[in-house]
């Protein structure tokens, strides 16, 4: 009996002694296992300039390019020795170049989706909302998203909007920094682009950005959205369609702005001004079925606006029916004032032209829904400024100089506002002289 115990203890404790040791080869075995996942971490958090650099240098690159070493060093050689760091700074501005990123690419296909909304007659919401999916759709192929995707992760840490760990060595972070401003450029010139398109069709809803946020904060708003959607779906491709995220920017335009105008010769700064404006612009677009219909007068007792604050904002019934057809076609802002202040950025021909076109649209669509004020629009004589419709005609020139050198501008500029102010009986020429715009060289 005791040897069978014996027996019985030695077998428990020599398979109890055999599962320890297979437990310890596990934790040995899984803790190797997390130090090189650690140190892979760690390389790719602190090392990443260094993977950059060990991709993009004159070593490497020069036989791709079909060059030797020797020329490519000298070619990018930079004022501390490093051309491996000018090399990739030189790759970086190349992501940004508007044909090569796909940028273009995506400035056309709003274009003309938009313009075709336009042409099937959509209402000015969806034709926005379709334009909006068409940018996303167009981004998944375009070859400037995942590089500059690259270039931003190695870049992070170098920001100053970082707030972990700083980049331990100064050479990478010199170099971080200076990616971040070529990607900042490649930003501010997308913006550029799209704001004037952003303008002009906030103006073609009614529409500004809300009090106290500028109309590029705006933007930078809709663009990170649009980002961040294109991103997931890269992630997770059905969590939802490019409709969807079109929709989405569209509603954040909106929650972000308010009804009115944002541009107005006659509105004034002070904020108890504007409200005024405002309740005398909203009382009048109720109706004005004929010239006469209305009076400053009657509009400020309809607001419940005092008539001299009201004679003071309008002084006269033109200049308060010219500010009812600015407030609905040109409330988004000037373009023409944006172009003068830097020529050297601003849309491509296949927004702008896209942007005039649904601006004219919106002309003609006030015409047919408030037909006194736009007959006073166009015969009466503001006091205050150029009149809307002078206005709109120094708007679309200004987009023709820019875009079609070959076209008389002013004479079709005002052929263009005079035919979409008669409504819809001069809205099949001004369709066709578009349509001749859109394929004129520039």
């Amino acid at each position: 009996m005791r040897s069978v115990v014996r027996t019985a203890f030695r077998t428990g404790a020599t398979r109890g002694t055999g599962h320890l040791a297979v437990v310890q080869r596990d934790d040995n075995r899984d803790a190797k296992r997390r130090a090189i996942v650690d140190a892979g971490l760690a390389r790719l958090f602190g090392g990443s300039i260094g993977l950059l650099r060990s991709m993009l240098n004159a070593s490497s690159l020069s036989n791709e390019a079909g060059l030797s070493r020797d020329t490519a060093y000298r070619l990018f050689r930079d004022g501390d020795g490093s051309s491996c760091d000018a090399i990739i700074r030189a790759v970086a501005e190349g992501a940004s170049d508007p044909a090569w990123s796909g940028f273009e690419d995506s400035s056309d296909e709003i274009a003309r989706t938009f313009l075709e909304a336009i042409e099937r007659e959509c209402p000015m919401d969806q034709a926005i909302i379709d334009a909006m999916a068409a940018n996303v759709e167009v981004q998944f192929r375009s070859p400037g998203g995942p590089i500059g995707w690259l270039l931003h992760a190695v870049a992070i840490t170098s920001s100053p909007a970082w707030q972990g760990e700083p980049v331990p060595d100064e050479s990478d972070r010199r170099l971080g920094e200076a990616l971040l401003r070529i990607r900042a450029d490649f930003y501010h010139q997308m913006s550029e682009d799209l704001l004037q398109f952003m303008i002009g069709t906030m103006s073609m809803i009614g529409r500004r950005p809300r009090r106290g946020m500028d109309p590029l904060q705006l933007l930078a708003l809709m663009h990170s959205m649009i980002d961040g959607a294109v991103l997931r779906r890269y992630i997770e491709p059905d969590i939802f369609d490019s409709r969807l995220v079109g929709e989405a920017v569209y509603a954040l335009a909106i929650a972000f702005s308010e009804d009115g105008a944002l541009s107005d010769p006659r509105r004034p700064d002070d904020p108890g001004g504007s409200s005024m404006f405002d309740a005398l612009i909203e009382e009048a677009s109720r109706s004005w079925d004929h010239p006469s219909a209305r009076t400053v007068d009657s509009t400020a007792a309809g607001a419940g606006v005092a008539r001299e604050a009201a004679r003071s904002l309008f002084p006269s019934v033109a200049d308060l029916a010219d500010s009812v057809v600015w407030t609905r076609v040109l409330g988004g802002g000037s373009l023409v004032d944006r172009h003068e202040l830097d020529r050297s950025v601003g849309s491509t021909a296949a927004t702008e032209l896209a942007m005039i076109f649904g601006l004219l649209r919106r002309l003609r669509d006030v015409v047919e829904s408030l037909p006194g004020a736009a007959e006073l629009a166009r015969t009466g004589h503001p006091k205050v400024g150029i009149g809307v419709l002078g206005q709109l005609e120094r708007e679309v020139a200004d987009v023709l100089r820019c875009h079609c050198p070959g076209v008389d501008r002013g004479v079709t500029a005002v052929e263009l506002v005079g035919l979409a102010s008669t409504g819809l009986r001069g809205w099949p020429a001004v369709a066709s002289i578009m349509r001749v715009l859109e394929v004129q060289p520039t």
